[in-house]
């Protein structure tokens, strides 16, 4: 039953909170159609805000805002149907702004479609990413409609690149993209540089910096990802371990020290990087 999705939250009469993790946008939508509910579907995450206003069970507008990006209508609907995990909440007795769709049959069939068509693509599930040309990439063949995405999305999030006309085409290109290795796409690193005071340690080796086990698993935690880590000064980005019980310290081999001409004691800010 609709009223109690999966991840009902016992809302008081008519709402209802999920994430479509477990209840897909093209079935929450049919399920509010179904039903004949009056109101409005919102999604958040962290990157966009959407939202879908039903009368009477026919839905009538749809919306999706991204800072000053805006898609109404049916691109809205195609968009929304993209996203694999948000939370939603729905509002009854909410009404539309404006009306941008005509309710009926068309809607379902629209989101059916949509459905279809971002069941063979395969991008990923967090549209916050950015996307950048990879450091070491090999010559590819691309159309020009490839071309003109490429040379335009690099430094993007994927939801900065996907909220235009055009959402499924577009959505298609970065899945060639990315797929033929002509793209990657990172998380957005968010954590702030940490200063830390040089330790020397001893073995053979090189190429690899030490940071507190704590320190490293809180980066961990915030970026997800597999990261390296930038020194400044002196510029330069190595590979980064975890070791116990070094807090405000960062390990660096003798020959790293030798080749960086840095000293124990010595401070160097460090920020993770993917």
């Amino acid at each position: 039953m609709l009223g109690q999705p999966p991840g009902h939250s016992g809302q008081p009469s008519g709402h209802l909170e999920g994430n479509l993790a477990e209840f897909p946008f093209s079935a929450l939508v049919g399920a509010l159609m179904s039903t004949g509910r009056t109101g409005r579907l919102l999604l958040r995450t962290p990157y966009l805000e959407g939202e879908v206003f039903l009368q009477n069970g026919q839905v009538v507008h749809a919306r999706v805002r991204s800072g000053e990006k805006v898609l109404e209508g049916e691109e809205a609907l195609d968009l929304l149907t993209g996203i694999k995990r948000a939370p939603y909440r729905f509002e009854p007795e909410v009404s539309p702004p404006h009306t941008t769709l005509l309710g009926g049959l068309a809607v379902p069939a629209r989101l059916a479609e949509a459905e279809a068509q971002w069941r063979g693509l395969a991008l990923p599930a967090d549209w916050g990413y950015v996307l950048r040309l990879p450091a070491k990439g090999g010559a590819v063949e691309l159309g020009p409609e490839a071309l003109r995405v490429l040379a335009q999305v690099e430094g993007k999030r994927i939801v900065e690149v996907l909220l235009a006309p055009g959402t499924l085409r577009l959505a298609r290109i970065l899945h060639t993209l990315l797929q033929m290795g002509a793209l990657e796409a990172v998380p957005l690193v968010e954590v702030p540089p940490a200063s830390l005071l040089v330790l020397p340690i001893y073995g053979p080796g090189s190429g690899v910096a030490y940071v507190d086990e704590a320190l490293y698993a809180e980066w961990a935690r915030a970026i997800r990802h597999g990261f390296r880590l930038r020194l400044r000064p002196p510029e330069v980005v190595m590979e980064v371990r975890p070791r116990p019980n070094i807090p405000g310290r960062l390990g660096l081999l003798e020959e790293d020290l030798r080749r960086l001409r840095l000293r124990r004691g010595d401070r160097v800010e460090v920020v993770p990087e993917v």
